[in-house]
């Protein structure tokens, strides 16, 4: 479970930081698709909140 934590723990943060530097991104240059990539951000603070849960959790052996 601990080892869970930490994947899903890291693939939100990835998620949160690519949706924050790419929406932003594609909106200052006026792309139309700017909020499917902004919409990643919620998505990648649930996994890290989970993450750290699981983390946090688990039997640290």
């Amino acid at each position: 479970m601990h080892k869970l934590g930490v994947i899903t723990t890291l693939l939100g943060l990835i998620l949160s930081v690519v949706g924050l530097v790419v929406g932003f991104w594609k909106m200052l240059n006026g792309s139309e698709n700017a909020e499917v990539w902004l919409s990643l951000v919620p998505l990648g603070f649930v996994g890290l909140f989970l993450g750290v849960t699981l983390t946090q959790l688990s039997n640290k052996r």
